[in-house]
């Protein structure tokens, strides 16, 4: 079976792809264009517009989260995620669901503010607290990586690959990812795995260079 990831270079789908590069997937990548997510090709879809999207014989599945654990329960012989059941297990969880929705979201606001708000000033006010926000969910994933090459136990697990996204995010916020010794010292790690670098490699990106 060939699946189709669709996703933008640098965002969120790259944790799927990094993913399926580590599992030694079948799948076809395809690089969307930001400015052509609103276009009916894309929202055909995905109908919110948005990244990533994976389509298998099954259907189409969306959200980085869900994609992520459908790949490692199908495909991964457990080896990306702790037993079911397990307090690892749940830590894991715990971890890539405040990703998704206190880090992710936080950054999506200072990104594009113009999505909320029409008003300059306001846009401003918003991208600011957001900043702000962003680096209070960045000192908890720092006190998370204390003493740690991984977020959960001696190897890299789905958790990883969302941090590892975030943290090249974070160089463009401040205070940047560098300012963060734990979370730096960890992207710089796992931009050494060998399937990382296959992902960035295809999508076009650096650790520490846009986008």
């Amino acid at each position: 079976m060939t699946m189709t990831l669709y996703g933008l270079p640098g965002a969120c789908s790259m944790a799927p792809h990094i993913v399926m590069e580590e599992l030694g997937l079948d799948y076809e990548l395809v690089l969307c264009d930001r400015d052509k997510l609103n276009t009916p090709e894309h929202l055909a879809v995905n109908p919110m517009a948005q990244v990533p999207s994976l389509v298998t014989d099954d259907g189409l599945l969306t959200e980085s989260v869900a994609i992520l654990i459908h790949l490692a329960e199908k495909d991964g012989k457990g080896g990306l995620m702790p037993p079911p059941g397990s307090w690892e297990r749940g830590q894991m969880m715990m971890r890539m669901l405040f990703l998704a929705s206190q880090e992710h979201p936080a950054f999506g606001l200072w990104l594009r503010p113009f999505r909320w708000l029409d008003d300059g000033d306001e846009q401003g006010r918003l991208k600011a607290a957001a900043e702000k926000r962003f680096a209070v969910c960045f000192q908890r994933l720092e006190g998370w990586l204390e003493g740690r090459d991984w977020l959960i136990g001696d190897h890299m697990t789905l958790a990883d690959t969302l941090a590892f996204v975030h943290a090249r995010w974070g160089l463009r916020m401040d205070p940047p990812t560098t300012e963060y010794p734990n979370i730096w010292r960890f992207a710089k790690n796992m931009a050494e795995v060998p399937s990382v670098q296959r992902a960035m490699e295809q999508e076009g990106v650096r650790l520490n260079a846009d986008p």
